[in-house]
């Protein structure tokens, strides 16, 4: 950098100057002012971005120490006390609503006549057989077995016929 003068001395004081000696000495004056204002610029922004650092912390630190003078001074003090527990051993017991009275239902259901149930099994005329050549023992005849009686089924009515007085004879087998 060079020293600024703003006034410089000319050695030789009789020399005449031209227009154009003046023109650049005017030229080199404005390109020193421009040079110390950004010179002056740069220390200007490196003072203010530390001072408004340090302006910061010195208030957050302040504001620290204002909570921390409050949270300290407003601080229950200890007492100590003795507590005393006691247990009960009782059990309380919700109140039960009264027992309601059931309703009252009467249902009468009809007893019906049971149905009459008979059935008839038509007799089977028995084919005539050839005489065996020796005489076998006769089959016993089977007593007359009164019919079971059998629920009659949803699609078919019941009859009303009378049971025969015969048991029913069993079929020949077919040769």
């Amino acid at each position: 950098m060079s020293n600024f003068n703003p006034n410089p001395v000319d050695p030789d004081p009789n020399r005449v100057r031209t227009s154009r000696d003046v023109a650049l000495d005017n030229q080199l004056i404005r390109e020193q002012n421009i040079e110390m204002k950004e010179q002056n610029r740069a220390i200007r922004e490196n003072d203010s971005a530390a001072t408004g650092l340090m302006l910061g912390i010195l208030l957050f630190g302040l504001a620290a120490l204002g909570f921390g003078a409050y949270f300290m001074t407003q601080r229950p003090t200890a007492t100590p006390t003795r507590t005393i527990i006691q247990r009960e051993r009782t059990t309380v017991t919700p109140a039960q609503p009264s027992p309601a009275k059931p309703p009252d239902v009467n249902i009468t259901v009809p007893n019906p006549a049971p149905p009459n149930v008979n059935i008839a099994v038509p007799e089977r005329a028995a084919p005539a057989a050839p005489a065996p050549a020796a005489p076998a023992p006769a089959p016993a005849a089977p007593a007359p077995a009164a019919p079971a009686p059998v629920a009659p089924e949803a699609s078919t009515p019941p009859t009303t016929e009378a049971p025969s007085d015969t048991a029913p004879q069993p079929s020949p087998a077919n040769p």
